[in-house]
């Protein structure tokens, strides 16, 4: 949104050459900025002996602050990291899993590229003006930037399951509402039901992250979550092609269908999924229980374990 409003002003004064360099100039910065101020995991940290400072200064930030003569180690999940690298993915316990959170990933982007590039195009095809494709586009994002904040939230209280598969559902059932408002008549209905199917769409696109995070193992999570975005992008550029076949076939209805049907994919992937982000209740359950575990096998005080 932001990015729009600044194109607005500088390519009058300016031109495109300068909107280039100052949009590659930023995203420099603001990765230098990162790579200084974004702390490791603790699974990670946990594995190199020689940061053992770092992992104490960053769980002391977490409010579980260790002694120096604390010992770390990861074995649990160390135990479960059979390989590393691609192959990992396709092993039997995380087959599953990968596919499916592929899947989301595809369908995911397909919607939400299909949106971004066709919006105004398919409003326009609906003989309205060009200001209402901006307005539909502006709300799409302005709900996308509610939706991940707010699945965000639920996801650390409720789990990742049934909120992510809500917001899916919910995004699939807006789109196929959108059939029966009258778009000439009813604009500003119409902009709103964008504004929602943004508000759902994207929830899922941020907090699919999060998901990769917890269903991968510290040796092939980058591995895990890159593969997947990958196998999204295909979604996203196919989405160029399939946006302008469905709106010259059959107009504002044919694309809410190609976006709800593909939400309602989406949908079905996240509830193949396995390895779900945890409630906080079963959190608790699974604290309570690792400490009861502690005491039994007599293990020494001084060794944490993340």
């Amino acid at each position: 949104m932001l990015a729009g409003v600044f194109a607005s002003i500088v390519l009058p004064l300016y031109g495109w050459r300068s909107l280039f360099f100052i949009g590659g100039t930023l995203p420099l910065g603001c990765g230098l900025l990162l790579l200084r101020v974004l702390p490791e995991t603790p699974r990670f940290l946990a594995r190199k002996i020689h940061r053992w400072p770092e992992l104490r200064k960053l769980l002391s930030r977490m409010d579980t602050p260790t002694e120096e003569s604390t010992i770390f180690s990861d074995s649990r999940e160390q135990i479960a990291e059979k390989r590393a690298g691609y192959g990992a993915l396709f092993e039997v316990t995380l087959i599953r899993d990968t596919l499916a959170i592929w899947t989301a990933f595809f369908m995911c982007l397909l919607a939400v590229y299909s949106a971004f590039s066709w919006l105004p195009t398919m409003l326009a095809a609906e003989g309205l003006p060009s200001g209402v494709g901006g307005a539909g586009l502006t709300a799409y994002n302005f709900g996308a930037a509610i939706g991940g904040l707010c699945c965000a939230i639920a996801i650390a209280r409720f789990g990742s399951r049934w909120p992510m598969a809500i917001a899916a559902g919910g995004a699939a059932a807006s789109a196929f509402l959108l059939h029966g408002v009258n778009v000439g008549k009813y604009t500003g209905l119409f902009i709103f039901g964008l504004g929602v199917h943004g508000m759902l769409v994207s929830a899922i696109q941020c907090t699919l992250y999060a998901v990769c995070a917890h269903v991968y193992t510290t040796s092939v999570r980058a591995t895990g979550t890159a593969s997947a975005l990958a196998f999204g992008r295909i979604g996203s550029i196919l989405s160029a092609f399939l946006g302008a076949m469905v709106i010259t076939a059959g107009g504002a209805s044919a694309f809410l269908s190609l976006l709800g049907s593909a939400m309602l994919c989406v949908t079905v992937a996240l509830l193949v999924i396995k390895r779900h982000i945890p409630s906080l209740k079963d959190k608790r359950l699974l604290n309570s229980q690792w400490v009861v575990s502690r005491v039994n096998d007599g293990r020494d005080p001084g060794e944490a374990h993340p």
